[in-house]
């Protein structure tokens, strides 16, 4: 059952104060990349994508492992929305470049970025203003480019957690279904979508997110 977010509270400001506050415990556990996740999904910028240089890390965190990862093999930019997250991102990738933004207002220059990643982020901000970034996310992205986002893989409006990890959290998102048409809608043609399932050592509770590899076909 989904939490609704305390009357009066400001969404993003819940994630990034959260963020701010869990930043070591959280690194901790994407250190781990349970079921080595970000590293496959990697894989469909690495193997059979030639010319792949500029990559953005969207909600990149810590950068560790995710942008770290990127920055092995392309010029990487990571935006999150939390200052305690930028700063540990400059010391853990230094060789990446950082943004401290929210993901769902932040703009980019048209055909910037051969791919865009958003691993577990797009799920944090309002679901009303999914579609809208995930259009911006089309725009950035040249021809050909690819994009591989985390969503939700149920309906929820708002979700609300008061001590997730140590710190209040928020979430929200769509039924599968209706993100894949987000994307599809914003001129992306689908590769792969498929749930995946994780756990997190520090509670124990497996989550199901789906995960959506997609390229810009032209006109788009």
């Amino acid at each position: 059952m989904s939490n609704p977010i305390p009357p009066g509270a400001d969404p993003r400001q819940v994630v990034a104060d959260g963020y701010d506050a869990i930043g070591c415990t959280y690194l901790a556990e994407a250190r781990k990349d349970n079921g080595g996740l970000r590293e496959r999904y990697i894989r469909y910028l690495t193997e059979g994508f030639p010319g792949c240089s500029d990559v953005l890390d969207l909600g990149c965190g810590a950068g560790d492992p995710g942008t770290k990862m990127l920055s092995v093999y392309f010029s990487a930019t990571g935006v999150d929305i939390s200052p305690g997250q930028i700063e540990l991102a400059r010391i853990n990738v230094p060789n990446a470049e950082f943004i401290n933004a929210d993901i769902s207002d932040i703009e980019f220059p048209p055909d910037s970025f051969d791919a865009v990643t958003a691993f577990y982020s797009i799920i944090h901000i309002p679901r009303e203003l999914q579609p809208g970034l995930i259009e911006r996310i089309a725009s950035w992205l040249r021809v050909g480019g690819r994009f591989i986002g985390t969503f939700h893989s149920g309906d929820s409006a708002e979700d609300y957690d008061p001590n997730w990890l140590g710190a209040p959290m928020y979430w929200s998102g769509y039924d599968p279904a209706d993100s894949r048409l987000m994307v599809e809608r914003a001129g992306l043609r689908i590769i792969s979508a498929k749930n995946e399932t994780i756990q997190f050592d520090v509670d124990g509770e497996p989550t199901t997110f789906h995960w959506i590899v997609a390229e810009k076909v032209q006109g788009a």
